[in-house]
């Protein structure tokens, strides 16, 4: 569905949101802000949002040679595979640049990745001769270590100031331009002067509030021609997850429900995820419709949720498949934040579309590709889907171009997707790869003295592929067995 503007920004999501950002909304009223102590900051780059998006983004545009500030409202890096316990890199085509990196550093600690090939986890799958290749297999790691890590690399660069705990609130404009954002970080009002702004706030909040025009749901049909979306839109959002940690303690456990949690109140389906110790991280897909984050407030939501996650592992305890499985483990452990697949999408100079995902490189005519994927159309909204596609597609550098505001690109799942091919290209490794190229193609921007819409797109290229970004499906791939 369409929303445009910055008169729905302000006026409709506020109301179910409570502010710019979705979830937690924004505690900062206007009073506070004009009341508390104030201090300017000055940077050429200014990257709004911490997770894999914001990662790649600030690390790349300071290794190229930029000053950088990272704001992020958590206490540690990462985002949803930090604080939602997505902690998972599923395997996806393509992301050979930043997340090569990080995985290296991650793997010194011993105990903080699993022992997954980072070349085998390159690749969700192929059909090949019409038959579907085994799923290699993913990379599970420690939230605390990517966090360690990622700061590690940040600092390497001596020009990333990171700023954790503090809250983005507003973008002020003048024209067609960002001059300044704002931000809140106990008590104390920050101003944040920059050249170029890189929204990778999971929800596309900057740009949101700068009055970039985005969608919001299911798109309908004729507006993109995509053969799996509605005749008529609806606002039907992917599902959230409440993750929760289990423990195997070796002694049979009591299951245990609490009182008032309505037993079966969740859907069994789930992945699980076994970490570096042992330990199994649970994501029951479906716990919850995506709608919710709309209409309830964040404290109810994440009480719904949490009773949700009881009723879940009560359920796997007690059915007769994993009475057995089950019956000596018990729950350790309930993440701090839900999972989020899909709230705005910010309209670009062009959007991503399912003709895209299923297209392929083949049928693609893009000249400005910047990153390539091929995981499968994963819908679990309203009209569920599960679509696996048979190679990888180009993301175009356009879809990190909001419309309307000269200065600012995006990064993260609120860029320039459909509703359909957002639910493809929303992992994590690919999140941070178009963060590495809107990080680079701001240090660009700057080195020419223009804005990240009129740099030369082939040098952007030429230095992503330089840095390990694949770009072209790479030679050989199609072979590989899981």
């Amino acid at each position: 569905m369409n929303i445009s503007r910055r008169a729905a920004a302000k006026g409709f999501l506020a109301a179910f949101a409570g502010g710019a950002g979705f979830g937690h909304g924004n505690p900062v009223s206007a009073a506070d802000l004009r009341n508390a102590p104030q201090e300017t900051l000055k940077t050429q780059v200014c990257v709004i949002g911490g997770g894999s998006g914001g990662t790649g983004a600030a690390l790349a545009a300071a290794r190229a040679g930029a000053n950088v500030i990272l704001l992020e409202r958590e206490s540690i890096l990462g985002g949803t595979g930090t604080c939602a316990w997505v902690c998972v890199w599923q395997p996806i085509m393509g992301a050979n640049g930043i997340p090569r990196d990080l995985h290296a550093v991650m793997k010194e600690d011993p105990s903080g990745v699993s022992d997954g090939d980072y070349a085998r986890s390159g690749m969700a799958g192929r059909v090949k001769d019409g038959k579907w290749l085994p799923k290699n297999p993913g990379i599970v790691y420690e939230p605390r270590t990517f966090d360690y890590a990622a700061r590690e690399m940040l600092e390497a660069t001596g020009r990333c100031q990171t700023l954790l705990a503090t809250t983005f609130c507003r973008a002020r404009v003048d024209g067609d331009s960002i001059k300044t954002v704002e931000a809140w970080f106990a008590g104390k009002r920050l101003l944040i002067e920059a050249d170029v702004f890189i929204d990778c706030t999971a929800d596309g909040d900057v740009c949101a509030d700068a009055g970039c025009e985005f969608h919001m749901g299911e798109d309908p049909r004729p507006l993109y021609d995509e053969s799996s979306a509605p005749e008529q839109a609806a606002m039907s959002l992917n599902a959230l997850t409440l993750c929760y940690r289990i423990t195997d303690t070796g002694v049979p456990q009591k299951p245990y429900l609490p009182k008032g949690v309505k037993n079966g109140s969740c859907p069994l389906g789930a992945c699980y995820t076994k970490m570096p110790n042992g330990d199994v991280v649970v994501n029951a897909v479906g716990m919850l419709k995506g709608n919710a984050i709309l209409c309830m407030e964040h404290s109810r939501l994440m009480r719904e949720a949490q009773r949700r996650v009881y009723a879940h592992f009560h359920s796997i305890q007690t059915e007769s498949a994993g009475k057995t499985q089950w019956n000596t483990w018990t729950l350790s452990g309930i993440a701090p934040r839900i999972g989020v697949r899909e709230t705005r999408r910010i309209l670009g100079d062009y959007v991503l579309t399912e003709n895209d995902c299923r297209g392929g490189l083949a049928k693609q005519s893009h000249k400005d590709i910047i990153a390539i994927a091929d995981h499968a159309i994963d819908l679990h909204g309203k009209r569920g889907q599960h679509a696996r596609l048979d190679g990888p597609y180009g993301i175009p550098y356009r879809c990190l171009l909001p419309k309307g505001v000269r200065n600012l690109m995006i990064a993260s799942r609120a860029a320039s997707f459909s509703h359909i091919a957002a639910s493809s290209c929303r992992l994590q490794r690919t999140m941070m790869t178009l963060g590495q190229a809107a990080g680079n193609a701001v240090a660009l921007a700057i080195k020419h003295r223009t804005d990240p819409r009129r740099i030369d797109v082939a040098e952007l290229q030429a230095r992503l592929q330089s840095q390990g970004v694949d770009i072209t499906e790479p030679a050989g791939k199609a072979q590989v067995k899981g």
